[in-house]
């Protein structure tokens, strides 16, 4: 039979209270990658049932938010991997808070034409808000490759909206 310690009881707790409260950051960071309500729900479960199952992997709580980020964003790669589908912006859409109008229509197809990893660094630097240093413990890889990768990603979006203009 197996019984939770307590600091196993704590650390689920904590796990939920996060959830909780950041529960619709993770949505938008879902629906960032698959452009669809049903989808980035879908993900969103996935999401949090991976990281229920491996949440004794945790060591520190601190990094539980990152973590969990990251688990969301994989499965965000892993569900477009699956499913290979291109997904097209309406012209003007508000759903969980994404607001998206024809003044941004192009950034945000530019945004789409980006590898996964770009994608991922440019949506959680400029659309989630995250620090360089953050998105580089998301990530888990260092500061300078965050900001190397940053540097191309932006080049390319820049390139991608010239010639879109």
């Amino acid at each position: 039979m197996f019984f939770k310690t307590k600091e196993q009881k704590e650390l689920e707790k904590v796990f939920e209270e996060l959830v909780i409260k950041e529960k619709d950051n993770l949505y938008r960071l879902a629906y960032m990658y698959v452009k669809n309500g049903n989808d980035a729900m879908d993900i969103l479960q996935e999401s949090i049932l991976k990281a229920y199952k491996n949440l004794t992997t945790v060591k520190d709580n601190s990094f539980l938010d990152r973590w969990l980020k990251r688990i969301v964003v994989n499965c965000s790669i892993d569900y477009i991997k699956r499913n290979s589908k291109i997904v097209y912006i309406d012209d003007i859409q508000t759903t969980a808070g994404i607001h998206k109008d024809k003044n941004y229509e192009d950034l945000y197809e530019a945004v789409d034409t980006l590898s996964p990893e770009l994608r991922t660094i440019i949506i959680l630097k400029y659309f989630q808000g995250y620090t360089i240093e953050e998105v580089g413990e998301i990530l888990d890889i260092s500061i300078s490759q965050v900001k190397n990768k940053l540097h191309k990603a932006l080049k390319l979006l820049r390139l991608e909206i010239k010639i879109t203009s």
